[in-house]
């Protein structure tokens, strides 16, 4: 036997599950992104991200950045100086949490964008082969 249910139910029920379906943490929604951006007449890196609050330090290469934000958090740094930071992999950067009340630290590892960080090298020559 079918049975009918009236279609405010339903669409009630499907607004419900549209909701929790889409809820997830904080920190799996929006990672740390790294751009290149203009601060006056020289080229920057800048990182930004979420925090769960404003005691939360960023770190990089053990040292703490300026940031602006409370839990919205973004840090704008010279390439001069960002070039000294280590790289991970070839490409990304890691990042440093450290919540010192709660006496935690989580590293996240930022792709950055391609060139950034390294040297600029001049070819003599490049040869193109067909296979």
């Amino acid at each position: 036997m079918l049975r009918r249910f009236p279609l405010a139910a339903i669409a009630r029920a499907a607004a419900l599950l549209c909701v929790v379906g889409t809820t997830a943490p904080a920190r799996a929604e929006r990672p740390i992104s790294a751009r290149l951006v203009h601060c006056g007449t020289e080229t920057c890196l800048r990182l930004s991200g979420h925090r769960s609050g404003p005691a939360v330090a960023i770190r990089v290469d053990g040292r703490d950045l300026d940031v602006a934000g409370d839990r919205a958090w973004q840090a704008t740094v010279t390439l001069a100086e960002a070039r000294r930071w280590r790289i991970v992999r070839g490409y990304a950067l890691s990042v440093t949490l450290a919540d010192a009340a709660a006496g935690t630290e989580r590293v996240e590892h930022v792709a950055v964008p391609p060139g950034a960080l390294g040297t600029r090298m001049e070819l003599a020559s490049l040869i193109v082969r067909a296979r």
